[in-house]
């Protein structure tokens, strides 16, 4: 038999107070007898406790605790009623402490890899730059001055231009959806992208200098998710004929194509419609929007697929294995009308096509740079993590991988258990098993997994989120340099380009422009202000660390003011080397927000102990 433990005459004060308060509340259904014993037990623990009697206050706080289940039991209304207040006061303060002071969140995409991972669980300050006002999209206080280029932000998807925004929170309350994406440009800035990286020049005309810091040394950007972005398509149509076209970039008008009554098409810059370019801009071509004709797409192709598919010719070009299609300098003119994915016949953008020959040495060095979306295979099938497996036919096919979760990161093959911990495998995987046939699949489908971005037509619309550049004049892909400026293949690549510029009407060769700086190596404003983009007053620009598989600013467009709501401080799960402050520039800890929150907190929290405290000190009045 197990002794029964003594109360503390703390814990004898609480029965004290609580039956006390369930006794006034009940004792119009007790009778006069009843009544009296509760007194009597009442008035005996009250003076046990004055008196500091520890045993006397024991035998009487469970004496009272036996004769509150005799003739105070709860009802099922009651117990309904304390649950519901329960709840409540749960819930409020829940959200008020999740609006205005810090939040637990947990990662469920890979927008924001390698930096924060899926199923990465992180605290979320909610006072690094203001003061939330609770459920409204409002700050009491907002200071952007606290806000670095290069933090990493939690922020609403209310009023963005973005499918699914909606969720329910504690499975009751309808809300939005928040979003983690790293500050890029704050209001006034103008942004150029080569290479990439960013630069800028501010509000002022003053170089942004946060761009040359390792919170972006390290992480490639760029400018733009496909080349034709968001398309919109009139809703009626004549002839199946869908037109005008209107090409978005960052979600502003940018470009129109149209097919005029004789067949042709018609296209034309739209940039005066948008808020984004300076007043000086020269912008005269679609590839010159900030950057554009810096960066190709690219997808690795077989000898038959390029005779099949693509827009160039081997004519000229080495034998290879495989080759890389390199598609770059989207423009309006020449442009043609095709069906898209969507089965509409309408008029696109008309593009130069580049061919890469891949040997075997510059194949390896594309396999060691290789990054993948963390994914999982079953039977040998491949598909995206976080999704379904409910139809094989197009996933890709992963032959000799055993069932499980993996990702890739800079050739490296990694397993991911249920709770998202990682583990490097070893170099005998099938995984980390170089082949031209394992190196083409990963290259093309490893961010979607998705087979219908393998070649399958010419001017074929969906092509893998795959992305090229040139660097101080080095060659990149996957933020990785695959060919220096010296390397026989590129010279040769590069010489093709000139010669077929020279030749070829509209084909503009796919060459180094080089960063936007003087002779003396200074950043060149003038450019900037030319052909950048310009951050709308009161408005971000957020965009994905993974910037092949992130919805961010490059699809939904700017960030309002008022949807910022808090700063990622902290990853505490899981357990490895990101474990801790995020990379981002550090937040500053001593900022009025902060002091106003955490004394406040502490405040509240002090008054309502003392209240609690002497509350159950308060003698009783029968």
């Amino acid at each position: 038999m197990f002794k029964k433990s003594t109360y503390s005459l703390y814990r004898c004060r609480k029965v004290l107070r609580h039956v006390y308060t369930r006794y006034n509340r009940k004792k119009k259904t007790l009778s006069d007898i009843q009544k009296k014993r509760f007194e009597n037990v009442l008035t005996s623990l009250q003076t046990s406790i004055v008196q500091k009697n520890k045993k006397a206050a024991d035998r009487a706080a469970k004496n009272l605790e036996k004769l509150t289940t005799l003739y105070l039991k709860k009802s099922s209304f009651d117990h309904i009623i304390d649950v519901f207040f329960a709840l409540l006061f749960a819930v409020v303060v829940a959200v008020i402490v999740r609006q205005m002071w810090f939040e637990f969140l947990t990662i469920p995409t890979g927008s924001m890899r390698p930096t924060l991972k899926e199923k990465d669980m992180v605290i979320v300050s909610k006072t690094n730059f203001g003061i939330n006002i609770p459920l409204r999209l409002k700050h009491f206080y907002f200071d952007q001055n606290l806000l670095k280029r290069g933090s990493i932000v939690v922020f609403s998807s209310a009023n963005l231009d973005m499918p699914d925004s909606s969720m329910l929170y504690f499975y009751l309350f309808p809300g939005k959806k928040q979003l983690v994406k790293r500050l890029i440009g704050k209001p006034g800035d103008t942004l150029y992208f080569y290479g990439g990286k960013i630069y800028g020049i501010d509000q002022h005309g003053d170089e942004i200098d946060e761009f040359n810091t390792k919170w972006f040394e390290d992480i490639e950007h760029i400018p733009f998710i496909k080349f034709e972005g968001k398309v919109a398509t009139p809703s009626r149509f004549s002839e199946d004929l869908y037109s005008p076209v209107i090409f978005y970039q960052m979600n502003e008008p940018i470009a129109m194509l149209n097919v005029t009554s004789m067949g042709q098409v018609d296209g034309e810059l739209i940039t005066e419609h948008s808020s984004v370019f300076t007043k000086n801009s020269e912008i005269k071509n679609y590839f010159n929007i900030w950057g554009f004709n810096n960066y190709a797409m690219g997808r690795i192709l077989s000898k038959n697929e390029v005779e099949k598919y693509s827009n160039d010719t081997l004519l000229d070009i080495e034998e290879a294995p495989l080759y890389l299609e390199l598609t770059h300098h989207p423009t309006l003119k020449g442009a043609k009308i095709i069906r898209d994915e969507l089965g509409r016949l309408r008029p696109a953008l008309n593009y130069s096509t580049s061919l890469f020959p891949l040997e075997e040495a510059s194949l390896k060095e594309i396999f060691k740079s290789m990054y993948t979306a963390r994914f999982c295979v079953k039977n040998e099938y491949a598909y995206r993590y976080g999704s379904s497996i409910k139809n094989t036919k197009y996933l890709p096919k992963l032959l000799g991988v055993k069932d499980g979760c993996y990702e890739i990161q800079n050739g490296k093959a990694y397993s991911v258990d249920w709770f998202g911990i990682v583990k490097i495998l070893k170099e005998d995987h099938s995984l980390n098993q170089f082949s031209y046939e394992r190196t083409k699949i990963l290259y093309n489908l490893g961010i979607d997994f998705l087979t219908f971005l393998e070649p399958y037509r010419k001017n074929q619309l969906q092509i893998p989120s795959r992305y090229a550049y040139f660097r101080n004049k080095d060659f990149y892909l996957m933020g990785h340099r695959i060919f220096k400026q010296s390397n026989a293949t590129l010279v040769n690549f590069i010489q093709r380009e000139y010669k077929k510029q020279s030749t070829i009407h509209l084909y503009k060769a796919f060459e180094d422009l080089g960063p936007p700086l003087d002779l003396n190596g200074k950043l060149n404003k003038e450019t900037i202000a030319k052909y950048g983009i310009k951050i709308p007053d009161k408005m971000y620009l957020f965009l994905g660390d993974n910037y092949a598989g992130s919805s961010d600013s490059r699809d939904f467009g700017f960030v309002p003011e008022d949807n910022l709501k808090g700063g990622l401080n902290f990853i505490f799960w899981p357990p490895s080397k990101r474990w801790g402050g995020a990379f981002q520039p550090p937040f500053k800890i001593f900022i009025f927000p902060k002091i106003i929150i955490w004394s406040s907190a502490f405040v509240i929290i002090a008054i309502y102990l003392i209240f609690i405290r002497r509350r159950i000190k308060k003698p009783l009045k029968f």
